[in-house]
């Protein structure tokens, strides 16, 4: 079947300067795409006679056990141009016989050294001493080592990926990352932060395997410092909070929707969430901590990233006498988290279902199963009404015997139990909104 070019498309192609890619995105968040993506790319490139430019600064020379990065794909025909630096020891690009007349004249291509022959000579030193294999067998020892570490830490730690010696893993919140570089770089670890929630792990291409054996054993130091394996000195227990003391009635009680006005009820959002999983008392002496705040508690600002995604959606209960939250309840798309079994999530990428992140009721309150199904049920109200078509948690699992009716149906993906070792079983679900 013989298929023609759109004269529109064509004509806004001859616009087009070039397109420019990262094979792999570092300071993204060392994300991948498919070959397959790639091929089709180079293949509507040269369609639409529109060139295609690999940056390759940081992924060339070797770094993913190839020369280039692009390599990986198997594309059907190269790339019109590659520019590498950093390694290189000069700004350098690769271009196309077609494009090769282009850059031949003045001041079309400008580098910072101007090709500068000190850098070329460590460049031809590097080239004559780069083994390709024992990149990979240096990658590849990271790499088992890295997911040994996420196996044992799964609520914490997820999703190892890289090539060669460029490797990475998520921390499951963004707060929890940047503690956990910090502890590595205390015992003498330095780990680079990509994204919202990746280490980078980048061991030189010649690392002895004892050298790696030692620097993964730091990162395993940290992340024990972090869950409280290796905290040292006791953590004096919080005082024991008394339960029960007020019964509100669900009359008295208004809906706020939490993200018409963020700055103001954001401090009693978190209030709320410290007064439930931020005091010490509700947790064996074992329980993950940060400092000294159980993990299970979300730092306000965590909860208001959440909310300024456009698609958030959150939803308070204040007394009216008080004029005090008691209760509150948020999440956004499913795509916008990171935290335990979302990334398996079946639905997720489907862009149609809502992640219930967050949510607290005052311990304060005798009535808590009650206030709890009242503001749960709220938000999916609000949930529907903007078009999800599911909702997914996790979350206590209590609360399949205790939450709404919906919540008690919903199907379970997974089931955690001791949960951050916070004693507390928690599962994975989903519920069709």
């Amino acid at each position: 079947m013989t298929r023609t070019i759109d004269a529109g498309a064509l004509r806004r192609a001859q616009r087009a300067a070039g397109v420019l890619v990262e094979p792999i995105q570092g300071e993204g968040g060392l994300r991948f795409a498919s070959a397959h993506f790639f091929q089709l790319l180079r293949l509507l490139t040269r369609i639409y006679d529109v060139p295609l430019l690999f940056d390759e600064v940081q992924t060339g020379l070797g770094a993913t056990g190839r020369l280039w990065a692009h390599e990986l794909f198997d594309l059907p025909c190269p790339p019109d141009v590659v520019v590498w630096a950093k390694k290189a020891q000069n700004g350098v690009l690769f271009v196309s016989e077609e494009l090769a007349t282009f850059f031949q004249e003045e001041k079309k291509f400008n580098t910072t050294w101007e090709g500068d022959s000190g850098g070329m000579v460590r460049l031809l030193a590097f080239l004559g001493k780069l083994d390709l294999e024992q990149v990979r067998r240096t990658g590849a020892l990271a790499r088992e080592g890295l997911e040994r570490l996420v196996k044992d830490y799964r609520g914490l730690l997820q999703h190892v990926r890289g090539a060669g010696c460029m490797m990475a893993f998520d921390v499951v919140r963004p707060d929890w990352r940047e503690w956990l570089r910090d502890r590595a770089f205390r015992h003498g670890l330095i780990l680079l932060p990509a994204g919202e929630r990746a280490l980078r792990f980048y061991p030189r291409y010649d690392m002895q395997p004892y050298a790696i054996e030692e620097a993964l054993a730091l990162l395993r130091r940290a992340v024990e410092d972090l869950v409280g394996g290796r905290a040292s000195g006791a953590v004096p227990r919080g005082p024991e909070l008394r339960v029960g003391t007020l019964e509100v009635r669900p009359a008295t009680l208004e809906a706020v929707n939490l993200e018409e006005d963020i700055p103001q009820l954001l401090p009693q959002v978190a209030a709320v969430e410290g007064a439930r999983y931020g005091n010490l008392a509700h947790y064996p002496p074992e329980v993950l901590r940060a400092g000294r705040r159980p993990l299970l508690q979300y730092p306000a600002e965590t909860l208001a990233s959440t909310l300024a995604n456009p698609r958030a959606r959150g939803v308070a209960l204040r007394d009216r006498v008080s004029q005090r939250l008691v209760a509150y309840a948020l999440g956004s798309p499913l795509e916008n988290h990171g935290e335990l079994g979302v990334r398996d999530d079946p639905r997720y990428g489907e862009n149609d279902t809502f992640y219930l992140q967050a949510m607290a009721v005052s311990p304060l309150l005798k009535n808590q199963a009650e206030v709890e199904a009242m503001v749960l049920n709220l938000l999916r109200e609000r949930v529907q009404q903007h078009g999800f078509a599911a909702i997914s948690a996790l979350i206590e699992a209590r609360l399949m015997e205790t939450g709404p009716e919906w919540m008690r149906g919903a199907a379970v993906v997974e089931v955690v139990d001791d949960y951050l070792r916070s004693g507390i079983r928690f599962v994975y679900l989903q519920a069709p909104c």
